[in-house]
């Protein structure tokens, strides 16, 4: 209903004008206030504005009536009841800059699911939510406005199709990519890691989950996953190989598959010392390419860098004394195209850092203490980091034969190891380089190794559930495009954010639906916090994460309520804009 209160003011009387609504306490009858339109002597058309005050209040009214007959259902029943994710619609908006759905619409296939918009809605869930496949594929109401259907099967069929398409599909995201933002690919990142599966025993000969070295120190059977990266950290492609793959032979299927399908020129290949190998660099250098690789300083394969780099002449320090370096061309044997053994150059960088060091020695002392832990435990059957500091004895201290090996804490190994704290290297083909290009170009091999966190953490990308080989081909083509959704929010907003605040913002937006035609945008309670008074406050990082989001896509920030028309045009004009 609509009130008019009188207010003495000192200009006079004035009308305050209401719509209010009655309800009871303890048999006594109130009123609230739904909307406050201010004084009726303070509009420039009196008429107009009591035309649209009655306007609201008759819709009000209208509004009521149609929310107490839509409660008259049972509460399971009830669709505007429910919380939904309307966050999602900014990676759905980067999904759509691929143009995917051109891609599929060329592929035969006889289908009667969207393998589109499987792919999508997985990438985006791998993201936000990441769960099986089943669970997934339960949950795609939690998005507003999404209408797809499929089934469990049409899933596991697609990994299948997926699977087919990998290598295209990399391809046509490639192109799109170089239209949309461009490729430099002066500098290409490659780095391997590997993924537990949740199985027993590993695959027959030939399968993908075989035991190796795990990146986790786990015995499960591991798949090797290699990435490459471009200067923008945006990543390039990806292969698999079987879990029993060493590091260093994944280099060159990646970099042939790199070569004949992006058409490069050269490229300087930026990796760890597990590429570091002498058919890895002859393979770059004799296919027209260089190299940035960090070089092993201890044991055999270092030993030749250790008399220059312990001789103090040469170096260059800092100010403070807490860096030093040198560069130095070496030759080194070489294999050419045709077999043949030469001598070749390249440039070695030797540097040392203070907190390097540091942090050296701290985690050699915390192994150290462990390994002595150990003895007392007898806890020897079981592989540990500390292990290193670990040795055996045959004789006793009268020089006799022993009984019994027994363990003893390896100081020596200990003494000798601190010799290379905070000493690091890296070789290159690059003789043009100086120290401080050279130590820019690896350092961007970071961005790789957190790209890989990113999947184990955010993605939550392990442990490997899929059993067929095309359905874990499947399965990471997928997080391949989540992990370059979340990279192209990223790249557009400066790398200001990082991925798991990038995610809970978009996690809490939510909306609800207070009535058939009306959408309300929360303010969700996992933005609330508690103060120093006890009183609920915002989460202002959190809002304020979400507000650079909108942002960098140059979008509008939402309204509190909206039509339903309303909210459906808010969400299509976020778009991803090159």
């Amino acid at each position: 209903m609509i009130r008019y209160d009188k207010h003495k003011r000192k200009n006079g009387v004035k009308t305050q004008v209401r719509v209010v609504e009655g309800y009871r306490v303890d048999g006594k009858i109130k009123q609230k206030t739904i909307k406050d339109f201010g004084y009726l002597e303070d509009q420039s058309n009196q008429d107009e504005f009591i035309a649209s005050v009655k306007k609201f209040d008759e819709d009000y009214k209208k509004n009521k009536l149609l929310l107490k007959k839509n409660t008259r259902k049972k509460f399971f029943e009830d669709d505007n009841s429910i919380k939904y994710n309307y966050g999602y619609k900014f990676l759905s908006a980067i999904y759509n800059s691929l143009k995917l759905e051109e891609f599929f619409n060329k592929v035969n296939f006889k289908g009667d699911y969207d393998l589109n918009s499987i792919l999508k809605y997985f990438a985006i869930q791998r993201i936000l939510n990441p769960a099986s496949k089943r669970h997934t594929t339960q949950t795609i109401r939690n998005f507003y406005g999404e209408s797809v259907e499929f089934e469990l099967s049409d899933v596991y069929r697609s990994l299948d199709k997926f699977s087919d398409l990998n290598t295209d599909l990399q391809k046509y995201i490639n192109d799109r990519i170089v239209k949309l933002i461009g490729r430099n690919f002066d500098y290409g990142f490659y780095d391997v890691t590997n993924y537990y599966c949740e199985v027993d025993f590993p695959d027959e000969a030939g399968g993908l989950r075989q035991r190796g070295v795990s990146k986790e120190h786990r015995t499960d059977p591991i798949i090797q996953f290699g990435l490459f990266m471009d200067e923008n950290s945006l990543p390039v492609c990806m292969s698999i190989f079987p879990g029993n793959t060493s590091d260093s032979l994944t280099f060159q299927p990646t970099m042939n598959k790199i070569k004949e399908n992006y058409s490069l020129k050269k490229i300087i290949a930026v990796a760890d010392k597990g590429m570091n190998s002498s058919k890895n660099i002859d393979y770059l250098i004799n296919n027209g390419n260089g190299f940035v690789f960090s070089q092993i300083l201890k044991g055999k394969k270092g030993k030749r860098y250790h008399e220059i780099m312990f001789d103090e002449n040469g170096y260059t320090y800092n100010s403070s004394k807490t860096f030093k370096y040198k560069t130095f061309i070496e030759d080194y044997d070489a294999i050419d195209k045709d077999g043949n053994k030469i001598k070749r150059q390249r440039k070695v960088l030797i540097y040392w850092k203070y907190e390097d060091a540091l942090m050296a020695a701290r985690k050699r002392n915390d192994k150290l203490d462990r390994a002595l832990k150990s003895l007392g435990n007898n806890a020897f059957t079981i592989k540990h980091a500390y292990d290193e500091y670990l040795k055996e004895l045959y004789t006793t201290k009268n020089g006799e034969i022993a009984d019994t090996v027994y363990k003893t804490v390896d100081y020596e190994k200990a003494k000798e190891d601190a010799k290379f704290d905070g000493y690091f290297a890296i070789i290159t083909s690059e003789l043009d380089f100086d120290y401080s290009k050279i130590l820019e170009t690896y350092s961007g091999l970071w961005r790789i190794e957190e790209s890989f966190r990113i999947t184990k953490s955010q993605f939550e990308v392990r442990p490997i559930f899929v059993r067929t080989q095309k359905h874990i081909e499947g399965h990471f083509l997928i997080c391949f495009i989540s992990l370059l959704l979340i990279r192209m929010l990223q790249l557009r907003m400066n790398y200001s954010l990082s991925a798991e605040r990038i995610i809970k913002a978009l996690n809490t937006s939510m909306c609800i639906t207070d009535s058939p035609n009306k959408v309300r945008v929360l303010r969700n309670d996992e933005v609330l916090l508690f103060d120093k008074t006890n009183k609920l406050t915002l989460d202002n990082q959190t809002i304020n994460d979400l507000l650079q989001i909108i942002s960098a896509m140059d979008a509008e920030v939402p309204y509190a309520e909206y039509t339903k028309q309303e909210f459906d045009k808010y969400l299509n004009s976020i778009v991803y804009k090159p």
